[in-house]
């Protein structure tokens, strides 16, 4: 029996999606209190590992000064070579920021409306 015997029905199309059959997925349960514990806990242990790791790099640099110069080397080389993905992602950054900071100001000119006409009909029913 040769691969090409599979009938069409049994191959996989990478087209559909698989798993959820149309339906929309469940969303999770809110976690509990203990597992907000572990995930800090884990997190603290997480950030002082790397803050460890930073400061020995940090200290073997600034120990070796050849070390520094191929740092610098290496990143200004890495800079050259991917300026224009940094430029894209730079500019993409500061256009998405521009419009989260205009959602939120419409937002925050919402909920000053919302409260003012609260305020207002608080003023009349009294």
């Amino acid at each position: 029996m040769s691969d090409h015997s599979i009938s069409a029905h049994e191959q996989h199309d990478p087209r559909k999606k698989s798993g959820t059959g149309g339906r929309k997925a469940k969303r999770m349960a809110p976690p509990t209190r203990g597992e907000a514990l572990v995930k800090g806990v884990f997190m603290g242990i997480v950030i002082s590992g790397v803050t460890h790791a930073s400061k020995s790099i940090t200290g073997a640099l600034v120990r070796h000064p050849l070390a520094l110069f191929a740092t610098g080397v290496v990143s200004g080389y890495l800079t050259h070579k991917y300026r224009k993905e940094i430029i894209l992602v730079g500019s993409r950054t500061a256009v998405e920021s521009k419009n989260f900071l205009l959602r939120q100001r419409e937002s925050v000119l919402d909920l000053v409306a919302e409260s003012r006409e609260y305020a207002a009909r608080r003023d009349a029913a009294e």
